[in-house]
């Protein structure tokens, strides 16, 4: 048995929720903003508007109140990178390294980023965490809530 057919046997034993395996790539799912169980599903229904749920195979993009501060990280990250490289390319085109005005100029081209950022600090920062604990064992009570409210709005009333 060689490497890829040991981790399809992993990753067909770490299904449990019944999902088909994905068709798609992990960095290919990534960059589209989809769900990383089933990586079908958007993760994004608007500019800033998240489907929780996941429209396809319904996992919570939630899992706790407060979830996505660690996506503040990412976003500061992210946010940090791209400046400084927007800095420097103003910098080098007006041949002025330290001015109000480059500084100006790279933060006017950096703030129509910031949608973008927002959401891709949100979609890896969810698949850092559904890197780290894939299954739903460590749910919280806040999590646990969501699918029994899930569960009985798909159930329907009895």
């Amino acid at each position: 048995m060689n490497f890829g057919e040991c981790a399809q046997r992993v990753r067909e034993m770490v299904n449990l929720h019944g999902t088909p395996t994905p068709k798609r790539g992990i960095w290919a799912a990534l960059i589209r903003q989809r769900c990383p169980r089933c990586r079908e599903g958007k993760i994004f229904r608007g500019l800033v508007t998240m489907n929780d749920p996941c429209p396809v195979c319904g996992l919570l993009f939630q899992r706790e109140e407060g979830y996505f501060l660690g996506a503040m990280y990412v976003s500061y990250f992210f946010s940090s990178g791209i400046y400084l490289v927007l800095h420097a390319l103003w910098s080098i085109l007006r041949d002025d390294w330290f001015s109000y005005a480059t500084m100006f100029r790279a933060m006017a081209t950096f703030l129509p980023l910031v949608p973008l950022i927002f959401r891709y600090s949100r979609v890896v920062w969810i698949y850092l965490d559904r890197d780290a604990c894939p299954t739903d064992f460590s749910a919280g009570p806040y999590e646990k809530m969501r699918l029994r409210q899930l569960q009985q709005n798909t159930e329907g009333p009895n």
